[in-house]
């Protein structure tokens, strides 16, 4: 039987961009199945790396499954933790039986752990192959952490998990959890950003610095909603006010914060809905980092579940939650990303709510449409376009609970390029003695098409030099405003990078002190 590497070296003239669909029906004819995308380019790169063949940009893009997921300039890797006890009794969270308390085990993240036992270091080594195969390069990668509560779990638990994942990913099996992250600030795959989530309620200054000693840099906190009789009638079991102070305490560290909200709540309306996303907008309390939307949707064996049943609760319909989200949408200042405008869970598990899970697409689209484009981060990145322009500097203000922030970036005719989030706390936070005198860097990021640490000089965004010139203008203002020394809440992956810089490890921050020569 002839195989798919020779039957490729027959067809070499239809192994172009234009004639790939043509290519791939011979293929198929030959081999009785269309081969993969991935098994095609595996065999197009042995044929460049043999000297057979030279290589074609556009060719690898085509090639590349999904190549969305790599378009914000890091990989994302979600891992799940084992199912535990959570501390909620939300009335419209689902428990399935083996899953962590709010997740369902058709989820693309959850299936993959489920299947493996909720291993570590399996769900690890499963998504470096998928991708890396499929054409993604995997040198920058943000770790997702999932499974609930972070708090709720054992410490042993977590430290043990955070090694293991650290360790698959460095390809190398370390004494320790700190060894492990020294290790990785110089391997060839690097963590550049890593996440949990929790509830505000569970988010105290202990909880904080255990965040910083794994290596955490954003924290998804669910709050559902900005209304106190909202977030009792559906039991949450924590207030405003301390969602407030975890925001703070997670902002004083440098910690990212992503909120998840859910609009058509029991005890919500449309108008209530924007009116509670425009106070999480413009409340110093509160002023996300990110944001991810979850409307309501009632699942099987929930107690929101016999509220439906009984006629106590209703959702809104696909038209009048559409509109819901449009008017968040467009009130979404531009400090703010969404990360998500809707949950991607089966149909079979919605009782009532949205089935459309693609629903972001719409409202993009009628957006647009209407003249009104969503400004929030997500929406503006630049994504694979070529760097052919000179982005402006731009430098928002914003007044905060606990402190200043400015929002500095780089950005030209809507699209934005490059991001800095620069914190001048009002009191050094007492967790940290490193941070005595700080101005904090909460974020850097350069968007655009992920590139390999290898890669120099090139016409895309990444590699420029913008993160450089972000980080000289915040110490700049940091400078001005009265501040000695700079950290950077860097993860482990980057520390090389703010070496370069001229910042050093102090702790568990990256620091510079700005009177220092050079």
């Amino acid at each position: 039987m002839t195989s798919l590497s020779e039957l490729i070296y027959a067809n070499l003239t239809l192994l172009t961009p234009t004639t790939l669909p043509t290519l791939k029906r011979v293929l198929g004819r030959a081999l009785g199945k269309t081969p993969r995308d991935s098994d095609i380019r595996a065999v197009y790169l042995a044929l460049i790396k043999s000297g057979k063949l030279e290589s074609n940009p556009d060719l690898l893009r085509l090639l590349t499954t999904r190549e969305v997921r790599t378009l914000s300039g890091v990989t994302p890797f979600a891992v799940m933790m084992k199912a535990y006890t959570c501390p909620g009794l939300c009335t419209f969270c689902p428990l399935e039986l083996g899953m962590p308390k709010s997740y369902l085990s058709d989820e693309p993240a959850a299936a993959r752990a489920k299947m493996m036992n909720f291993d570590p270091k399996k769900q690890i080594e499963s998504r470096l192959t998928q991708l890396e195969e499929t054409g993604h390069v995997t040198d920058k990668i943000e770790l997702i952490v999932i499974g609930g509560t972070f708090g709720s779990y054992p410490e042993s638990y977590k430290r043990s998990f955070f090694k293991d994942m650290i360790d698959t990913i460095n390809g190398v099996v370390s004494e320790t959890l700190e060894d492990a992250q020294i290790y990785n600030e110089t391997a060839k795959r690097r963590i550049v950003a890593m996440s949990v989530e929790t509830r505000p309620d569970w988010i105290d200054e202990k909880e904080v610095k255990l965040f910083r000693e794994l290596g955490v840099t954003k924290v998804q906190v669910g709050v559902q909603a900005f209304d106190e009789a909202i977030l009792k009638r559906v039991k949450r079991g924590h207030s405003l006010d301390a969602v407030g102070e975890a925001t703070r305490l997670l902002k004083d560290a440098g910690i990212k914060v992503c909120y998840h909200y859910m609009p058509n709540l029991p005890g919500s309306s449309p108008e209530k809905d924007v009116e509670m996303a425009r106070l999480m907008y413009e409340d110093p309390r509160f002023m996300p980092d990110f944001l991810k939307v979850y409307p309501s949707q009632v699942i099987p064996k929930t107690e929101l579940y016999e509220e439906w049943k009984r006629g106590e609760y209703q959702p809104y319909s696909d038209d009048l939650l559409k509109d819901v989200l449009k008017n968040i949408c467009k009130i979404t200042p531009p400090y703010v990303r969404i990360d998500r405008l809707v949950r991607d869970i089966s149909r079979k598990w919605v009782a009532a709510g949205t089935h459309t899970t693609n629903m972001r697409q719409y409202v993009e689209a009628e957006l647009i449409k209407e003249g009104t484009p969503c400004q929030c981060i997500r929406c503006r990145e630049v994504k694979a376009g070529e760097y052919d322009v000179q982005p402006e500097l731009v430098d928002r203000e914003l007044n905060t609970y606990g402190g200043s922030e400015h929002l500095l970036t780089f950005e030209k005719d809507q699209k934005l390029y490059s991001l800095l989030r620069l914190r001048l706390p009002e009191v050094s936070s007492p967790l940290f003695p490193e941070l005595s005198g700080c101005a904090i860097i909460r974020e850097i990021h350069t968007y655009g098409k992920t590139l390999s640490h290898k890669d120099k000089v090139t016409q895309k965004t990444q590699h420029q030099g913008l993160g450089k010139r972000l980080m000289q203008e915040a110490e700049n203002i940091a400078k001005v405003a009265g501040y000695k020394k700079v950290a950077v809440i860097s993860s482990i992956g980057t520390r090389d990078y703010y070496r370069k810089l001229g910042y050093g490890r102090v702790g568990l921050y990256m620091v510079k002190d700005l009177d220092q020569k050079g």
